[in-house]
């Protein structure tokens, strides 16, 4: 995982909670970055949709 000195990306973070053995904050970063990235999706292919629709 490559990332800039001072940055600190969620897939970092978690991954350092893990290792850490704090799986339970890891686990919840995990459940925030999913529920993000599935919203993300969700409103996307209802853009390529109405796009197509159209």
């Amino acid at each position: 995982m490559v990332y800039p000195p001072g940055w600190v990306t969620l897939p970092v973070s978690i991954f350092s909670l893990t290792d850490r053995g704090d799986i339970f904050a890891g686990a919840a970063l995990t459940m925030i970055l999913l529920v993000a990235t599935l919203v993300l999706l969700l409103g996307l292919e209802r853009i390529t949709q109405s796009a197509a629709g159209s």
